[in-house]
């Protein structure tokens, strides 16, 4: 759901009940008319899961495939061993699953049963694509869970990867969440491995570019150490000082090796700042 229809969902159960009605029942109408067509693409996840991440409106395929590109350009080879943390329906994951050769590998994990249900698809058609459920709170994506991202360490063993993913997860982290997964990223790193990290960045170019109104987002509500766009449910967007994220990025051990400056701020659409990031050896 997008941060649109999240606001006008929160203050009525019953619109949000009804909201995810509507959902459910128009994405199963065109997961049929796709299959009755012939349309449907291998490893396509069912658009009623595609709800539970984002919308089910989304570019599945199209917005993994510019995802592999642009780590390719940043230098993910065939090779290489990528964990995707947040991994959702395994998007990049399929994405890779035509470039990545059988001595590299891709490993993701999230927090919602649902979707990690379905990735095993994935694992099916690739052996060494591999995914895990793990159990971690989430006030936006798993009130049930009982872990703390703040003490959560990662199910692997050190310098196994050769990248990291972290794509719109600490833009739903606070503050000790965002430290330990940044801490826990430079851990699972190889030696000059390679992270790639999404943020909100707020700077005061930044505020004076959400002040002209242009966003869909405000990030009004300050918190203690980030902002957030609902302060009702602060895990649905949270934005984080510039300054203080590449100062937290260094104390872990990484290194800015390029930036991509999203324009969530000046215009509607959410893209976000993008941050590659190098272990130090």
């Amino acid at each position: 759901m997008s941060l649109t229809g999240l606001k006008r969902a929160l203050p009525s159960p019953v619109r949000r009940f009804g909201r995810a009605a509507y959902e459910l029942g128009r994405g199963s109408l065109l997961d049929a008319a796709d299959w009755a067509r012939g349309r449907r693409r291998p490893l396509t996840p069912p658009r009623r899961l595609l709800y539970l991440i984002g919308s089910g409106r989304m570019d599945f395929h199209g917005s993994g495939d510019l995802l592999r590109e642009f780590l390719i350009q940043n230098g993910l080879e065939p090779d290489h061993r990528v964990l995707d943390v947040g991994c959702g329906l395994g998007r990049l994951g399929v994405a890779l699953t035509p470039f990545l050769s059988a001595r590299g590998g891709y490993d993701g994990f999230d927090i919602m049963p649902a979707v990690i249900g379905w990735c095993r698809h994935i694992t099916a058609a690739r052996p060494n694509f591999r995914f895990q459920l793990v159990d971690v709170k989430s006030d936006r994506y798993r009130r049930g869970g009982s872990g703390a991202a703040a003490a959560f360490r990662f199910p692997y063993a050190d310098a196994s990867f050769d990248w990291v993913v972290l794509t719109s997860v600490f833009t739903h982290l606070r503050p000790a969440d965002m430290r330990n997964y940044l801490s826990e990223t430079a851990r699972v790193l190889k030696p000059s491995g390679r992270a790639l990290l999404s943020y909100y960045l707020m700077s005061e170019a930044r505020r004076t570019e959400l002040a002209k109104g242009l966003s869909t987002l405000t990030f009004a509500h300050r918190g203690e150490g980030f902002w957030a766009e609902l302060p009702e449910l602060p895990e649905a967007a949270i934005a984080y000082d510039e300054a203080e994220v590449l100062g937290l990025i260094e104390g872990a051990g990484l290194e800015l090796a390029a930036r991509y400056d999203g324009q969530w701020a000046s215009a509607p659409l959410h893209s976000q700042d993008v941050l590659i990031a190098t272990r130090r050896r």
